[in-house]
């Protein structure tokens, strides 16, 4: 009955990230909001094989590591994808088509580079927490220029997202809360999944977006 809470929990982020993904469909032709649904669905697979993984009782053994290597790209390569593109339209900044491309390609290839590459763990620890700041400055980008609708929700989502990884995230595994961390965690994921989408939607419905 734990692992299937766990599950459970597991899939609010799947499913957080699936609604955030619809809300963006009518944007998808957009590079920037290409980059945001593509963070969006690292994220969601990294939360699927979590699901998969405590749905299946494997709290050890090779599902446990796949999870726990699919989160740590998602956390570093899905938020730096999300923060890259909110960023580049907040502060409208223009790139060729190919540039855009290349960049949206080009992260998730340094961050799989990153995970094989030895004695990058330091690097990959700082990245979500860069992703982070870029999506908070992002914001207030859009705030400043009183874009009111997409930036409260872009402000929302990112202040979200470090609240749970600084005061839950950091120890959803045994202090605090104890295991009610990991299922409060997972559930705040989930809500910040749909933000986000919201939040680009929103940004993208608007003049020049």
């Amino acid at each position: 009955m734990t692992n299937l809470a766990f599950a459970l929990t597991d899939f609010l982020v799947v499913i957080g990230a699936a609604i955030g993904l619809w809300r963006l469909w009518p944007q998808r032709r957009h590079g920037e909001v290409r980059m945001i649904r593509m963070g969006l669905v690292l994220m969601a697979l990294a939360a699927l094989v979590g699901t998969i993984r405590f749905a299946s009782g494997q709290i050890d053994g090779p599902l446990a590591t796949a999870h726990g290597i699919a989160s740590s790209y998602a956390a570093a390569a899905g938020l730096l994808l999300i923060a890259t593109g909110l960023a580049l339209t907040a502060f409208r900044v223009r790139l060729p088509a190919g540039v855009t491309r290349y960049i949206r390609m080009g992260i998730p290839v340094f961050i799989a580079f990153l995970l094989v590459f030895p004695g990058s763990d330091t690097l990959l620890g700082v990245l979500p927490a860069l992703a982070l700041l870029i999506g908070l400055a992002g914001a207030g980008a859009l705030l400043t220029r009183r874009d009111w609708p997409a930036g409260l929700v872009w402000l929302a989502a990112f202040g979200l997202l470090a609240f749970a990884s600084l005061v839950i995230g950091g120890s959803r595994d045994a202090t605090t809360l104890g295991l009610a961390n990991w299922h409060i965690y997972h559930a705040l994921l989930g809500v910040w999944a749909v933000l986000t989408g919201e939040g680009a939607r929103r940004m993208m419905a608007r003049p020049g977006g």
